[in-house]
């Protein structure tokens, strides 16, 4: 009698097995990962929420106080707009500064130490170089067109004009709202629209007549 030798070798049908066994724990792994990133992402927009209110209590805060010893409208509206520029985005005016990375690598060339550098101005070169000699005369300006030729930002438009509530004698209530734009990845896991709507108001005793005697 012809015995027929076995056409696979030991162990052959365990491949499949070991094979099945890593793909499951790449798709847990991937699973995992999709997971933490959904929570860093909740977390880190949360805060920038949490933020974005503040900013803008902020700003409400500094529009009573210029309007309470006395600045018009257009003025209440500049300070509202400088106090809510954490809010506002990607600056747009002015542009074409040399700040960022390449003033860095400018003062690398220059032999300057950037660590001593920002050891004794701890600010950000846009905030030093730009925001900080610019807003002074964004504050001066005599009208809207010249003003935003002197600085600008992307959300600016989002931030509502203060609005002047209704209040008691000697008293001045300044409400401002933002439509806050949400752009971290994932956002639609905490929220179903785009914006946040943000509504915060402040209330100061009136002292316009004493400042204007």
């Amino acid at each position: 009698m012809i015995r027929l030798a076995p056409t696979h070798r030991a162990g052959s049908d365990r491949a499949p097995t070991h094979m099945s066994r890593s793909g499951q724990a790449l798709i847990e792994s991937l699973a995992v990962i999709i997971l933490l990133c959904l929570i860093l992402f909740g977390i880190v927009q949360y805060v920038l929420m949490l933020t974005a209110t503040e900013v803008i209590q902020y700003s409400a805060d500094a529009s009573a106080r210029a309007r309470v010893v006395g600045f018009n409208r257009f003025m209440v509206r500049k300070v509202n707009l400088v106090a809510s520029i954490p809010n506002a985005g990607i600056m747009r005016t002015p542009g074409g500064q040399p700040y960022g990375n390449a003033d860095v690598w400018n003062r690398f060339n220059a032999g300057r130490s950037f660590v001593a550098s920002i050891a004794s101005s701890p600010a950000s070169s846009q905030y030093s170089q730009i925001e900080r000699p610019t807003i002074p005369l964004f504050l001066g300006s005599e009208n809207a067109g010249q003003m935003y030729g002197y600085l600008d930002y992307e959300d600016w438009d989002t931030i509502s004009h203060p609005i002047y509530t209704g209040s008691p004698v000697r008293t001045v209530g300044v409400v401002v709202r933002q439509d806050f734009p949400l752009r971290m990845p994932l956002y639609r896991a905490i929220s179903a629209d785009d914006i946040l709507p943000i509504r915060r108001e402040a209330r100061l005793a009136d002292h316009s007549d004493l400042y204007l005697e």
